[in-house]
């Protein structure tokens, strides 16, 4: 009996032994996928094909408007319907500027007028597409804009993100206030002024200013009348960070074509 009751213990210790290593083991896992995590977010790194919780992020400077213009453009030449773009930045930091532009670019539009819906929360645009297979489709963008709204009841009575979901690529600027409602797959699209002696690692540059078309004197003179977005009358350049969260958004944005 004193026999079995040792090799008894002994298996025990050896299962409890076991135990501690599978525990060390999915501790050190762990601890190696957050740190993998933390550098892509450092260094705007992408890894291998993004699940579902995991990001896939590049950087962009972007040194005028008609820099933002194109990124947005090349954005929108990669969305469908059922996407979630998440817009965040300070006032003034150009998420407007980069929804209008993602706005006229799907629908191949540059005079499309696309304010920010500050008041009315949600502007709805809506028309045929052809898409690059060559096939015209009905395409629609909901364009929220969430600064107003302060608690989950006015979030739950003005937005429809099922209605949005089902029928259109959705642009959320201020989406931080969606809070627990946030899809968890999504484009988190991160906009800040550049200072101008600031050295930024690990980004992908775009400037078109020499991209400008000629201008006549008639044009010169109606300058003043054209459209100036105010995000951008500091003339300073804009940093943005694409960080896709789960689905296929590794893909999309290593195939952007700027």
């Amino acid at each position: 009996r004193m026999m079995r009751a040792s090799r008894t213990m002994s298996r025990a210790i050896g299962a409890v032994r076991a135990s501690d290593a599978r525990v060390n083991t999915r501790a050190v896992l762990a601890r190696a996928m957050r740190a993998q995590r933390a550098r892509r977010r450092a260094y705007g790194g992408v890894g291998t094909r993004a699940n579902a919780g995991e990001t896939s992020e590049l950087a962009y400077k972007c040194a005028n408007e008609r820099a933002t213009a194109a990124l947005a453009a090349a954005l929108a030449g990669v969305s469908r319907t059922g996407d979630v773009i998440c817009l965040h930045g300070a006032v003034g930091a150009g998420k407007s500027a980069f929804a209008r532009a993602f706005i006229r670019a799907v629908f191949d539009d540059s005079t499309l007028d696309a304010p920010s819906p500050t008041y009315l929360v949600q502007q709805r645009y809506e028309g045929d597409v052809c898409g690059a297979d060559g096939v015209v489709r009905t395409r629609e963008v909901h364009h929220y804009d969430l600064y107003r709204l302060k608690d989950a009841h006015e979030i739950a009575s003005m937005v429809d993100l099922g209605e949005s979901a089902a029928r259109a690529t959705s642009l959320f600027e201020w989406s931080e206030r969606l809070g627990t409602s946030t899809p968890s797959e999504r484009l988190d699209v991160y906009v800040r002024a550049v200072r101008e002696d600031e050295v930024i690692e690990n980004v992908i540059t775009l400037d078109c200013g020499e991209c400008e078309d000629d201008e006549d004197e008639e044009d010169e003179e109606d300058e003043d009348d054209e459209e100036v977005d105010e995000a951008y009358t500091d003339t300073a350049a804009r940093l943005f960070r694409l960080s896709g969260r789960g689905g296929d958004w590794h893909e999309r944005l290593r195939s952007l074509d700027i």
